[in-house]
């Protein structure tokens, strides 16, 4: 099979797994392992990252999977904007996977304001 390349990065997986609704950060752990993905999708919005306290993101093994933030729960370019730059600098990456929700029922993205965001990103150099 293939290998995946994001950037300079090379995956064996092509699966992405993501860390939100498990009942357990064990029961999470267990998950990741099991999937065999090598990349992990963290909603920035989510997850606490003040790292004085207790996170899921200590029970993630960075020498392992990949983190990759994502801008769940925006709903303007600005909010996505912000939270890609809040990811970048409480978790060390410039990946993001972007999203702009344009309508709440559906979670259908908003193409407008995911375009307007993705070009003020990737000028300042995140990987999206």
């Amino acid at each position: 099979m293939d290998t995946l390349k994001i950037a300079n990065k090379q995956f064996k997986s092509r699966l992405m797994v993501g860390t939100g609704k498990y009942p357990s950060n064990e029961i999470m752990v267990k998950a990741l392992e099991e999937s065999g993905a090598e990349v992990i999708t963290v909603a920035v919005r989510r997850v606490n990252l003040d790292r004085s306290k207790e996170s899921l993101l200590d029970y993630i093994d960075l020498k392992k999977y990949t983190l990759l933030p994502n801008t769940a729960a925006c709903y303007t370019a600005q909010d996505a904007i912000r939270t890609a730059r809040l990811g970048r600098e409480a978790l060390g990456t410039e990946l993001v996977k972007l999203e702009v929700i344009g309508d709440e029922k559906t979670l259908f993205p908003d193409n407008e304001a995911l375009l307007e965001a993705a070009r003020v990103l990737v000028k300042e150099g995140f990987i999206v």
